[in-house]
Parts: C-alpha cells; structure tokens; sequence
C-alpha cells in the first residue's frame, strides 16, 4: 500500500483557507497513487491556541462535511488531525475518513502539551481512549505530537497488531532533533512502519521544524526538508515486518510477566 505523509503550513482559524490547502494535498495524493494521506495536528484551525479557542465549536460540522468528500471523491484513505467537540469542551483530534465517504477512527489527544511554548489544557480536554482502524487488511494506531514522548502508547498499539503507527504533529523547529530521534526508536523497538506528518511555517506559537518521514520496521527513514511544503510518500509491505520480527525477535522477548509485577509493586507502596 502506497500511504504518504503531507507537510504543510496553515492560517490559524481560516477554516476555508485551511481546507482549500488540504484539498490541493489530496489531489496530489490522489495523482502519485497514494491509498493513505495523513495530515498534520489541528489542520484544519491551525495551530494556534487563540484562534482554536475562537472557532473551535463552530467548526466541525463544515470540516467533517468536507473531509468525508474529499475521501469518497478520490477514493483515498484522509486521517487529518481536527479539533474535534465534546461534551467537556473540545478536543485535539486524529479523525480517519475512510474511502467510502465514512469515518473509520477518531482518536483524542491523550498526551496534552503544557510547557512555556504552549498550553494545551487550557483549550483541550484530553482523550482517554487509544484509537486505530483498518484499511485493506492493514492494520493502523493513530497518535498526536506530544503523544511521541511516551513509549508505552506505541508499544501497546503494536501489541494489539498495528503494522503502522500514524503521527500528526505540529513539532516546533527548536526540537527537530528530539523528534528524529524519537520517531526512528518508537519504528525501531516496535517493529512497525511510522509515518509522521509535521507542519512547516511560522504560524501560531511558535516555527514548526517540517521533517516529516516515513520510516520501515528496519529505521532508515526517507525525509521532507524543513520548510517546503509537499509529500512524503512510502510502501507499506506487512511482510517487511514479518522478516524485522523473524530476525530479531524482540516483540516475543518481552518479559511482560515481570513488568506487572514491578508495576503491581509500585501502586501497593503509594
């Protein structure tokens, strides 16, 4: 399966601006044979706390609408990070919009930023629920920036059979070397395939660093450059996988009968 990673830039709270650039995306996907387009964290409002506090609760109904189009019309597989409402206010969101027109996973940030760049708690309620969903006989898990930083979500995904593990990001351009890194080791130690779609441009709190990849179960990433905006395409093959786990078995030497014990140690000393 041909899946790709879109990088791209935004105009915080143009919600049409945003899904015109989105639009244009897609048909390059659609055009380079692409089954699978993830986009960015929040692209639909941009990534820009003010503007996402202002539109956020108006939004939705315009960008579901739309998103569920552009998938039926080119008949492509569009996983886009969205602000999404809930009953506690809104959250930050990776929505699959399936092929036929219908929604296949939405999954809410669980992991929130909150540091001097940029608080998310003040605007997001966080999720509580890991999310994933199918598509052609592969299976995928979905997470969002911050999300990256905490390993137990991508091993627990690829346990329960993710073969892809799908990143949305908007990763400022100050800690591009954390996000390399972290991105190569969560593919690494999981042996799955990742595909992480960052943004690009100044926009919002602060500039985005680009690199979005596409890294295979073996970590020899293929790379954006920082600041253009485009593509970054890939083959998914499950049997790659099969062969990473056959040679080195790592998956299979986990001693989870241990770390419960650890973990069931821990909770009774508190």
């Amino acid at each position: 399966m041909k899946i790709a990673a879109v990088q791209m830039s935004g105009f915080p709270g143009d919600v049409q601006g945003n899904l015109q650039k989105i639009r244009t995306h897609v048909l390059a996907g659609a055009e380079a044979g692409c089954r699978m387009l993830l986009f960015p964290e929040i692209s639909d409002l941009g990534y820009d706390m003010p503007a996402i506090a202002r539109h956020g609760r108006d939004s939705w109904p315009q960008v579901r609408e739309c998103l569920l189009g552009l998938a039926a019309e080119f008949g492509i597989c569009l996983v886009c990070g969205v602000c999404l409402p809930c009953e506690t206010g809104l959250t930050n969101a990776l929505v699959a919009f399936g092929p036929q027109g219908t929604i296949l996973s939405e999954y809410r940030k669980i992991h929130l930023f909150q540091t001097g760049d940029a608080d998310e708690t003040g605007v997001f309620s966080p999720g509580g629920e890991i999310a994933g969903f199918e598509l052609d006989g592969i299976r995928f898990g979905l997470s969002i920036c911050y999300d990256l930083r905490f390993p137990e979500l991508y091993r627990v995904q690829a346990i329960d059979g993710c073969q892809v593990l799908l990143l949305a990001a908007a990763w400022p351009r100050a800690r591009i070397d954390v996000w390399k890194a972290l991105c190569t080791a969560r593919a690494l130690e999981n042996q799955c395939y990742l595909l992480g779609a960052n943004r690009v441009g100044d926009q919002g709190a602060f500039p985005f660093g680009g690199h979005s990849l596409f890294i295979p179960p073996s970590g020899e990433a293929v790379m954006a450059d920082p600041v253009r905006e485009g593509l970054v395409c890939g083959l998914v093959d499950p049997a790659n996988i099969d062969r990473a786990r056959r040679n080195i078995p790592a998956l299979s030497h986990r001693r989870p009968d241990l770390y419960a014990k650890v973990v069931a140690d821990l909770i009774s000393s508190l």
